[in-house]
């Protein structure tokens, strides 16, 4: 049949055969290339570039009608993108993966976060997919005053009944929203029975960073999302973790020569320690701030807090150094222990954000009504 008959579900995680006329260049790497007639091939989703075909070998059909396939080349990969098929023939069989199974176990790079996966089951977005990317969604940004627009969102996540993405074109409208930046959205029946994806962009209240400055709107909303998440919950902490100050709680690391130096100082002291008050030190050498990891059940996460309070008697045993949450993220990221996530308040009521879904936060749009930071940046003393 061809290609254009075909959902995506047919094709990926499946075995297809295509003629290799159109592909001789293509797989000029593997065996028998010059002299066989067909390719085999295993469909897989790639998030960012759609419905590809992962070539495994060349081959050709019996008189019988099974197929006889050459070997593959485990050195090279070859990939056919479901957008240049069009009204190619294709053959969807059942074959042994065994043969090729370093080839299909390698393409487990590209399976996506769980919420994506489910996404994928959801058969009544299919009206609103691409055709050759089933990620990406035609969505219809509303807001008062304006027309209703169709732009096409890749979807990152799913809360409740909201759909997480980033918009992919660019509004030709004033929406306040741009291509690049997370939206939430959710799939709608019209009147004609027909689904479609629809992103309410009526303006979220404007924040300033005097609202964000003692941790409490942050906390709170952590605390609705906990206690049973609706479709808003998930792009609220998003967006107030995107222009929040957290604190990190940090352990100070001197050089060795700066505690010899202060070593003697107190030594000097050790009979009048009283002396010691009102004694000025100054460190010689660059004091690191060494942020703290916690972990759970094998997995290291990166602490942060809403504000120092959150921390307990916790807080007690470190150095608490304001810094934005973005820069958080960098700091996780760079982190030597891998950590899984960032959580926040681990104590008090944590909200965890895995390191997959760091990017949805740098991508959210921010609420704040300037750009200026408040608190101090520390970039060159954390490590």
């Amino acid at each position: 049949m061809k290609y254009t008959e075909l959902l995506f579900r047919d094709l990926c995680g499946r075995f297809a055969v295509l003629p290799i006329d159109n592909y001789r260049q293509t797989v000029a790497d593997f065996p028998g290339c010059e002299t066989t007639a067909c390719i085999l091939t295993y469909g897989y989703i790639d998030h960012t570039a759609g419905l590809t075909l992962e070539v495994l070998a060349c081959g050709r059909k019996l008189p019988d009608g099974t197929y006889e396939f050459a070997e593959t080349n485990d050195s090279f990969s070859a990939k056919i993108r479901c957008a240049s098929l069009d009204d190619t023939d294709i053959e969807i069989i059942d074959y042994p993966a065994g043969r090729y199974s370093q080839k299909i176990e390698a393409l487990s790079v590209y399976k996506p976060e769980e919420d994506v996966l489910k996404t994928r089951e959801m058969t009544f977005l299919d009206g609103c997919r691409n055709e050759y990317c089933p990620d990406d969604v035609l969505v219809y940004l509303v807001k008062d005053g304006l027309r209703p627009e169709g732009c096409w969102a890749r979807i990152e996540g799913l809360v409740d009944r909201n759909l997480v993405g980033t918009l992919l074109t660019e509004p030709g409208q004033d929406f306040g929203w741009h291509a690049g930046e997370l939206i939430s959205f959710f799939a709608q029946e019209t009147e004609d029975k027909e689904v479609i994806c629809v992103c309410d962009m009526n303006p979220d209240r404007k924040l300033t960073k005097a609202d964000l400055a003692d941790g409490r709107m942050l906390k709170e909303a952590i605390q609705s999302f906990n206690s049973g998440p609706n479709e808003n919950d998930l792009i609220e902490v998003l967006q107030l973790l995107r222009d929040s100050d957290v604190w990190i709680p940090c352990t100070v690391v001197f050089s060795e020569a700066d505690q010899e130096s202060w070593g003697k100082l107190f030594e000097a002291y050790s009979d009048d320690p009283e002396g010691l008050i009102g004694q000025t030190v100054t460190a010689a050498d660059q004091i690191r701030m060494i942020p703290d990891i916690l972990m759970n059940g094998g997995d290291y996460f990166f602490p942060v807090f809403s504000s120092t309070e959150e921390m307990g008697e916790y807080g007690n045993h470190f150095s608490k150094v304001g810094y934005s949450f973005l820069k958080a993220i960098t700091l996780a990221r760079n982190n030597e222990k891998k950590v899984k996530g960032i959580v926040v308040n681990p104590f008090t009521g944590p909200f965890v954000l895995e390191e997959d879904l760091f990017d949805l936060v740098e991508k959210a749009k921010s609420r704040l009504a300037d750009e200026e930071t408040d608190m101090t940046d520390h970039s060159s003393d954390l490590s």
